[in-house]
């Protein structure tokens, strides 16, 4: 993804994040409570892999449009013109093909859960794609998720064991 994230976009990404955190804390605190945002951070930073298809567009026009969002609003609360600049952009690796495979599949499932979540969980799903689009853009985020497209390789390349006949998952 070439597009870079600016300080101001970072902020609506970043009070997203909080958002979501503040509410886990204040209630169960149970991790499965977290799961439909990290689900969703999960899957946005999937998609800033997908450079030239579909899923990457969609990251590129999440950062452009926080890019904006972030600027109206920083300008609207506290009066600063001045965009801030941009963050050190970062790239998390590369996806293999079967691993590009498991995002499209995991894609796939992701709007099958979405249809059927509950409105509550559909907002932390999308504030959680919208937090790994956009976050992921910066160098300090791609580092942290870094795993993303070992996970989405190893999946795919553990289905591409299976269906050549190989036995282990």
């Amino acid at each position: 993804m070439n597009t870079a994230l600016t300080i101001a976009g970072a902020t609506v990404s970043g009070a997203v994040l909080i958002i979501n955190v503040r509410s886990w804390w204040k209630g169960s605190r149970e991790l499965k409570a977290l799961v439909p945002y990290g689900g969703g951070l999960v899957t946005g930073a999937s998609w800033t892999l997908c450079i030239g298809g579909a899923l990457g567009a969609v990251a590129v026009q999440a950062v452009e449009m926080n890019n904006k969002l972030g600027g109206k609003a920083v300008h609207a609360a506290t009066g600063a013109t001045n965009g801030g600049g941009t963050l050190a952009h970062g790239s998390m690796g590369a996806l293999s093909y079967p691993g590009a495979c498991a995002v499209l599949v995991a894609a796939i499932v992701g709007g099958i859960v979405w249809k059927a979540a509950g409105k509550t969980d559909k907002k932390r799903m999308f504030g959680g794609v919208l937090s790994g689009l956009t976050l992921c853009a910066t160098a300090g985020f791609a580092q942290v998720m870094a795993w993303v497209p070992d996970l989405y390789n190893t999946l795919g390349e553990q289905a591409v064991n299976v269906l050549n006949g190989g036995l282990s998952l």
